[in-house]
């Protein structure tokens, strides 16, 4: 009976850690892939290094963990953050999903944020992030989001 107690804490943590990780937004790719395609909403899949990568905590303290982004985001956006942490640990099913993904889309870089159909094809890729605040990146993606609508 320990042995269970002790893992279901474990797994509590290990989930705790991602959500706060990701700023409550979604983790799993293939999750926000089903909710876009219900939601009729394209999807913004963020790569990230949260406890390693200076531009990625950047973006994160900057632009994703901001409440008036994270309302305004998924007003047009399922939103999903893969995380690639150095010195915390993912569960690790979680971490292999997340390599998965990054290996399918080809990534060289933290962070990128891929903008993409609900199927996952993409019509957007970003890499780094030089500042601006979460006003600004906003103002990006609505500007990709039109752009995309007139192809």
């Amino acid at each position: 009976m320990k042995t269970l107690k002790g893992s279901f804490f474990a797994l509590l943590a290990a989930a705790a850690v991602g959500i706060a990780n990701a700023g409550d937004y979604l983790t799993d790719f293939e999750t926000a892939k089903k909710k876009a395609a219900t939601d009729k909403k394209p999807l913004l899949v963020k790569f990230t290094g949260s406890d390693w990568c200076p531009p990625c905590i950047k973006l994160h303290q900057e632009v994703f963990s901001k409440s008036s982004f994270k309302k305004a985001v998924e007003k047009d956006f399922v939103v999903v953050v893969l995380d690639f942490p150095r010195k915390t640990e993912l569960p690790e099913e979680q971490a292999a999903a997340n390599k998965k993904v990054a290996k399918e889309y080809g990534l060289k870089s933290y962070p990128t944020v891929l903008l993409m159909d609900s199927k996952g094809k993409v019509f957007k890729s970003m890499s780094g992030y030089a500042g601006g605040g979460a006003e600004a990146y906003l103002k990006g993606l609505k500007s990709s989001l039109r752009a995309r609508k007139f192809k």
